[in-house]
């Protein structure tokens, strides 16, 4: 991830939209380093929420600023 403000806390999560918006499912919190940017691991996470949901539902990956415990506002959207 790219283009994020330089240590502040983000969260990569799954969204029901294309544009972000609506309920989002938490997957990891991260801090963006120095230079705005983070490498983010979830293939543990993702698996998991998928496999307990058992939905064919299309989900898009988002980063929102603030924690896990305090979502905030979507900064980007996955690319279609």
């Amino acid at each position: 991830v790219t283009g994020l403000e330089p240590k502040k806390p983000y969260t990569l999560a799954l969204a029901t939209n294309t544009n972000g918006e609506g309920k989002l499912q938490p997957l990891a919190g991260f801090m963006a380093n120095p230079a705005g940017a983070a490498i983010v691991n979830t293939v543990g996470p993702i698996r998991q929420l998928i496999e307990a949901k058992g939905d064919d539902a299309r989900r898009y990956l988002v980063i929102a600023s603030g924690s896990v415990n305090e979502i905030g506002k979507v900064v980007q959207v996955q690319l279609p």
